[in-house]
């Protein structure tokens, strides 16, 4: 199974840090994996919201669909933002 997520202005090491609370260990720079999953974070180009720019990365979940089902659902609660 794989998942894509675009996430947007979260810094990089905080979704790192999300990933390592999901279970998973750093790997590399920007990549980690747990049981039955891996993960990389890939920089997206900003996203322009009107005059403002707003950071962009992509995050790629891939592996065992029991298990990236897991951790789409934890980083989908950990990343959510409420508006308001």
């Amino acid at each position: 199974m794989r998942v894509e997520l675009d996430l947007r202005n979260l810094p990089s090491a905080a979704i790192m840090a999300y990933l390592v609370e999901a279970g998973g260990t750093v790997t590399g720079e920007w990549s980690a994996a747990g049981a039955g999953w891996s993960a990389q974070l890939l920089p997206l180009p900003p996203a322009r919201i009107g005059v403002i720019t707003v950071p962009r990365d992509l995050l790629v979940i891939e592996g065992d669909d029991r298990a990236v089902e897991q951790v789409h659902i934890f980083l989908r609660r950990k990343t959510m933002r409420g508006g308001g």
